[in-house]
């Protein structure tokens, strides 16, 4: 089934009704879903960090509400996706500093699916939201909850043709043997968006060692989101979500922002007649070249480091002079 990614203007509404399932303590509530469908492991990932009596599910509920509410909201479209899932190919390990996320708190929406974390299912994620929690920073993925029951109802009917009602039933039992006679929440919860897990990041450069492949392609895709956002190549408008929206926000009770960020990819200029490593006149060039889109490494003396910023494809050399290597560039010109 197609699925419609929320435009920029719904995107406050989607917050407010996420936040207020978040909060949600009850058998509708985020804490008592992630409770009934998340694994044995996934339900004690972080009981060792936490207080006692306070268990992952809880807590992953109560900072997602808190966080959702101080969030900052973006909107990311389509061609800035692109490039963004070009460039985090070539991304490789960086201290990661606060000053290089787009806000401390946010919310941030893919027009299109950036990629597929294979290690949720392989389920595209929509959506991302990110802040402190328990001394590192916290990326959560999203999915959209109509992909999510279109895998779920795949997954049943081949389940259901390899095995006996009975071998089903018992299946089921075994399952969600964890859940209390009354306390089986709904598949599908009513803001769009399926929780599909959290990464936590520790401060300076992460050690990425040990991680799946798959997780390291994904954070990599949002690292490069958050560098490109912060460079000239992109652009920033606010948009205000409409007026039925504001209203139903405002029944909910709660004090939300109702603009979002828009994220679009400036139109591209391409650069011809000069080397950007040559001092203009230093030297005479009888043909054009393909400098490949690539990141560099910048030193900022405010951080008394370097940062990745990313360096467009483009042409160089004399206007009408013959190119040479006639390869393919992947550019976006908006």
């Amino acid at each position: 089934m197609a699925v419609t990614t929320p435009t920029a203007r719904e995107i406050p509404e989607a917050r407010a009704d996420l936040a207020a399932w978040a909060a949600d303590r009850g058998r509708g509530g985020m804490a008592n879903w992630l409770h009934c469908f998340m694994s044995a492991e996934g339900r004690a990932s972080y009981d060792d960090l936490l207080p006692p009596g306070i268990t992952t599910t809880q807590a992953l509920a109560a900072r997602t509400a808190a966080g959702l509410r101080a969030s900052e909201l973006f909107y990311v479209t389509a061609d800035m996706t692109a490039l963004a899932h070009h460039a985090a190919a070539s991304l490789t390990d960086f201290e990661m500093r606060p000053e290089d996320l787009p806000a401390p708190v946010g919310m941030l929406v893919f027009e299109d699916p950036p990629i597929r974390n294979e290690a949720a299912g392989n389920q595209p994620v929509r959506l991302i939201t990110w802040g402190p929690w328990l001394g590192h920073l916290a990326i959560d993925y999203w999915s959209g909850t109509r992909e999510y029951l279109d895998q779920v109802d795949a997954a049943q009917a081949a389940f259901n043709a390899n095995t006996t009602p009975a071998e089903s039933r018992a299946w089921l039992r075994e399952r969600f043997a964890h859940v209390k006679p009354g306390q089986m929440a709904d598949i599908h919860p009513p803001h769009g968006f399926t929780y599909l897990r959290t990464t936590l990041i520790e401060a300076g450069t992460p050690d990425l060692t040990d991680t799946p492949e798959a997780d390291v392609a994904l954070l990599r895709l949002i690292q490069a989101t958050w560098l490109l956002m912060g460079q000239s190549l992109a652009t920033s408008e606010r948009v205000a979500a409409d007026r039925a929206s504001r209203r139903r926000i405002q029944r909910l009770g709660r004090d939300y922002g109702t603009e979002v960020r828009l994220i679009r990819l400036r139109r591209a200029r391409t650069e011809r007649g000069t080397d950007p490593a040559e001092t203009p006149g230093t030297r005479e060039y009888q043909h054009r070249w393909v400098v490949r889109g690539h990141w560099k490494d910048q030193w900022y003396p405010s951080r008394n480091a370097h940062r990745p910023i990313w360096i467009s494809p483009y042409i160089a050399g004399p206007e009408g002079a013959p190119l040479i290597g006639g390869e393919k560039v992947f550019v976006l010109a908006r």
